[in-house]
């Protein structure tokens, strides 16, 4: 029998696996990127086969969150792409300045470096008083990590080098107490933070929004899957509300948004609702 196939049929006994024991339905994912990030966290276990995958995230609880951060996270530096960030204020600053009360909503939060990066922005360009920001991740437990965590002390450096170059206004550190060698904001930035799981798989409008942000796990997902959540974020969106997302993929695939949405900036990623 042909190798691959065989590697094809072991990798949807596994994801079959994984939505009927651990109720995380990764099946719709993109093939080629879902294989990749495995391919990866298999390497670092040693281990050799999906199958053999399988078999440790059935019985070994350290495995499985192995393989949720694998899949689900997407290691994002805090002012990464300052480019990127500065063309982000200049468009979000006037729009949500115009609202007495604004709701963004993180969707499939990658890295808890995206949310510290849009509370610190918020918070310079005087918006986040009156902001309540939704985040929202597949896997509870997951989601509960990263709000837990915050990011290592090491990659401060790195960060506040990054926060020059966006333009920052203020000083980095005022904005973060430190805790076991870890970062995490100060209690009065995390107050209009809303932490819950959800499934863009699944998943449903709860509510109406002036920003969706879902930086890097949009390309997750499979056409299908992407299709429907941009539909779902169509009908979340204020008339005018802007998306935040990354539509071109790792192999160079781009995500048709004609039928929902205006670009602002296909290079940054930002697109206008249109009613």
């Amino acid at each position: 029998m042909n190798a691959l196939k065989v590697e094809d049929i072991e990798l949807d006994m596994l994801l079959e696996a994984i939505y009927r024991y651990r109720g995380d339905d990764f099946r719709g994912f993109d093939r080629h990127v879902l294989i990749e990030k495995l391919s990866i966290m298999m390497k670092q276990q040693g281990i050799k086969t999906y199958s053999a995958l399988q078999d440790c995230i059935l019985h070994d609880p350290f495995q499985w969150q192995a393989l949720l951060r694998s899949v689900l996270l997407c290691p994002l530096a805090l002012f990464g792409e300052p480019q990127r960030l500065q063309f982000l204020r200049s468009q979000l600053s006037p729009w949500l300045r115009s609202h007495a009360h604004t709701r963004i909503w993180i969707a499939d939060c990658s890295s808890i470096e995206e949310i510290y990066t849009l509370v610190i922005l918020l918070q310079e360009e005087q918006l986040y008083e009156k902001t309540a920001i939704y985040i929202t991740c597949l896997n509870e437990s997951l989601l509960q990590e990263v709000a837990d965590t915050g990011f290592p002390v090491e990659k401060f450096s790195e960060y506040e080098e990054n926060y020059l170059q966006y333009g920052g206004t203020g000083k980095l550190m005022d904005y973060f107490q430190e805790e076991n060698g870890y970062l995490k904001l100060k209690g009065h930035l995390e107050k209009n933070l809303i932490w819950s799981q959800f499934s863009l798989v699944t998943g449903t409008s709860f509510n109406e929004f002036e920003l969706i942000s879902c930086r890097k796990a949009l390309l997750n997902l499979g056409v299908a899957l992407r299709h429907r959540a941009l539909r779902l974020f169509a009908a979340s969106l204020t008339p005018f509300g802007m998306l935040d997302a990354e539509l071109v993929s790792s192999h160079g695939a781009r995500t048709d948004m004609a039928w929902h949405y205006q670009t602002i900036s296909g290079e940054y990623g930002l697109y206008r609702h249109q009613p």
